[in-house]
């Protein structure tokens, strides 16, 4: 999708008709609108995704006012009243324009109902015709579905909450989406009701075996089904409970005489986390020391045999045989010796060829021996060092158990002298953050605990399904619908596996693909990981000393944007396999990064990388910002790729504000005007 223009009437704060060209260029992709805060930018945010699919975003004020309130209060009663918003834009080379349009009747007071909705959808043809697209809504969703359009149309203020456990389902999502894998979803949920269906009528049919065998399969079913509801409200709750706890110890941390104490506990959670994973990452060296390295202890012990039987063979003349096997044969099968005396069977000069076949080696065994001969010091080394490797690794488990220890013990104080401080309301952050590890763990104990059921239960389902493949069906129909019953069930075997290799697939590719971009905008040598839950996180170190790196606001959004970033880099690169490598129904193609206020609550330093990075993080950027966000570093990184700019005027009533002026391109250009007839807001461009 590559946006060419978008063209507002009596939207919100924008009275009249306005419209704003895209940059589409390779080298200036960046189109720069100035707003002042309050001013029309997030209105015209939402301008787009009110465009494409009649919704505003949650943050957005009083969302069924769209009539701009100077065209609704200078308007008569019983007039009828017309807000719209159309997008004009290019995806897989073909244009598109996209109008909403809503028609109001003004019946007095502020209340906006619509009286009529009209979305048309226009595309042209390669000759250049228009014609309608109909139905419109699946194209729309064809081209961008609207569960992806959050992570290219957003508030850059609130990109952060990407890295919080809530947002885990929302990521999840957007690469379900990306994959177009409802039809792997529908077939999921159908088949078992088919099976179940077809299980009734061999209950009916089969005989009493067969039933008691399918009663226990639809019991087992139930079960499981139970169980995973249950399990995906206590991963629900258990998001929940994160975002709580993190609000909790946010508020630790703001709080005066508790936030030196959780500072200390913060470090010591991060050295005790640390400690976990050096334990975990040396008690698997030791595994694989034990199972890969152990046996040549053993083997040390007989290598002094193997070299003395060698080296007899080798005084006998046995090793390297003079002749080789295969030679000889050779002689033989032709009938002539390399004297040239014929090799006829039964006469001696044949026999004594037969016996130097006798005496003759083997290639392979002498290659075997030549090889054993190299690992034999290998051997022998790995032999003597091993008992010293194993010290090591199991000093290493021992230092990270006791600093795990330590780490705790030191988190417990900071936990109980949080408690005794005069301050009350610490005293009641800190019992309720008490209150929530304890839910937490006792949230993680009964998932865990499902998990083992529902193993249990999937392990009996398999033994099921093989005890009913064997009873004795004689009745023909009985035994169409048991093979039909088989055939589901492998159906559903297979979707499921289809399923979870693609999410991983494109889980994979993601994961790649935001380490690539967060490298190219990080201050700190930080690196990411979307792990197999779906959830991104932040690390500090490497190996044994890899910890959770402690995150701030400007990491967060780097983090978030980064994966925006390999979000769109990701359906860039969709778009261009080969036919053959797609998966089923995926979605591709060049998708446009919209941010409003992408800048703020950051340093100079962060603002810089971000500016330096978004150019290159899309085919086509639209960055929404106020001025203050926007001058210094911001405008300076900028301004090479910038190839269309415009500047939102805010029109107030107010009358105690001063008036703001900006610069732009040697240009003077009204930014804020109060003592206005009306509040609202124009656009102007400035190149």
């Amino acid at each position: 999708m590559r946006l060419i223009s978008l063209e507002l009437h009596n939207f919100r704060q924008f009275a009249g008709t306005h419209k704003i060209e895209f940059a589409t260029g390779d080298d200036r992709n960046v189109t720069l609108i100035y707003g002042a805060n309050g001013g029309g930018k997030t209105t015209l945010l939402n301008a787009f995704t009110w465009a494409l699919y009649g919704q505003t975003s949650l943050d957005f004020e009083q969302r069924d006012r769209l009539v701009s309130d100077s065209v609704w209060d200078d308007a008569t009663g019983d007039a009828v009243l017309e807000t719209s918003v159309a997008v004009a834009f290019e995806h897989n080379n073909v244009h598109y324009h996209l109008k909403r349009r809503v028609t109001t009747l003004k019946e007095g007071g502020r209340e906006q109902l619509p009286h009529t909705v009209d979305v048309q959808l226009d595309s042209m043809e390669m000759n250049g015709v228009w014609k309608k697209v109909d139905p419109w809504g699946d194209s729309i969703a064809q081209i961008l579905p609207q569960d992806l359009s959050k992570f290219f149309f957003f508030n850059g203020e609130r990109i952060e909450q990407l890295v919080q456990p809530k947002a885990y389902a929302e990521i999840q999502l957007a690469i379900k989406t990306l994959l177009g894998l409802e039809q792997y979803e529908v077939a999921l949920k159908h088949l078992p009701e088919l099976s179940k269906r077809l299980r009734a009528e061999l209950r009916k049919l089969g005989g009493t075996q067969a039933s008691n065998i399918v009663n226990e399969q639809d019991e087992v079913r139930e079960a499981i089904d139970r169980l995973e509801d249950e399990r995906r409200r206590l991963n629900g709750e258990h998001r929940h409970l994160g975002d709580e706890k993190e609000q909790v110890l946010g508020l630790l941390r703001a709080n005066g005489p508790a936030a030196e104490l959780q500072k200390r506990r913060d470090d010591q959670e991060r050295a005790y986390n640390a400690a976990v994973e050096r334990q975990a990452r040396a008690r698997e060296a030791r595994r694989n020391l034990l199972s890969r390295q152990s046996y040549k202890v053993l083997l040390a012990k007989l290598l002094p045999d193997v070299e003395q039987a060698a080296m007899g063979l080798r005084d006998q003349g046995q090793l390297p045989a003079p002749l080789k096997r295969q030679f000889v044969e050779e002689l033989l099968n032709t009938g002539t010796c390399i004297c040239g005396t014929a090799l006829r069977p039964g006469a001696e000069p044949h026999a004594h060829v037969e016996r130097w076949r006798a005496k003759a080696g083997l290639a392979e065994v002498e290659g075997a021996w030549q090889q054993l001969q190299g690992r034999i010091g290998e051997v022998r080394d790995v032999a003597a060092g091993l008992p010293e490797q194993l010290r090591q690794v199991n000093a290493d488990i021992a230092t990270a158990i006791e600093d795990a220890r330590q780490a705790a013990a030191i988190v417990s104080d900071v936990s109980a002298q949080i408690k005794k401080l005069p301050a009350e309301d610490a005293q009641q952050l800190e019992s309720r953050l008490t209150k929530l590890d304890t839910q937490i763990i006792d949230n993680r104990r009964r998932v865990f605990d499902i998990e083992r059921q529902l193993k249990e239960k999937d392990d009996r389902a398999a033994e099921l399904r093989k005890l009913l493949a064997k009873v004795e069906i004689t009745d023909k129909q009985s035994a169409v619908i048991r093979r039909r019953i088989d055939v589901n069930d492998s159906a559903h075997a297979a979707f499921q596996k289809m399923y979870d290799t693609a999410c991983e697939f494109v889980r994979t590719r993601l994961d790649r693909q935001i380490r690539d971009v967060f490298s190219r905008i990080a201050v700190k040598s930080f690196y990411p990981e979307l792990n197999s839950s779906f959830e991104l996180h932040l690390w500090k170190g490497s190996g044994d000393d890899r910890f959770p790196a402690p995150k701030s606001t400007g990491e967060n959004q780097i983090l978030s944007l980064s994966f925006i970033g390999a979000l769109v880099a990701l359906c860039r690169e969709r778009a261009k396999e080969d036919e053959n490598t797609k998966f089923l129904g995926h979605m591709g193609g060049l998708y446009p990064i919209v941010m409003d206020a992408p800048f703020g609550n950051l340093d100079n330093t962060y603002r810089q990388q971000i500016a330096q990075a978004l150019p290159n993080l899309a085919s086509q950027v639209v960055v929404l910002s106020s001025a203050a966000q926007a001058e210094g570093v911001v405008a300076d990184e900028l301004e090479g790729r910038v190839g269309a700019k415009y500047v939102v005027t805010m029109k107030t009533t107010k009358t105690d504000i001063n008036s703001e002026r900006l610069v732009l391109d040697d240009k003077s250009f009204d930014y804020v005007v109060p003592a206005a007839d009306s509040d609202h807001a124009t656009i102007e461009r400035v190149r």
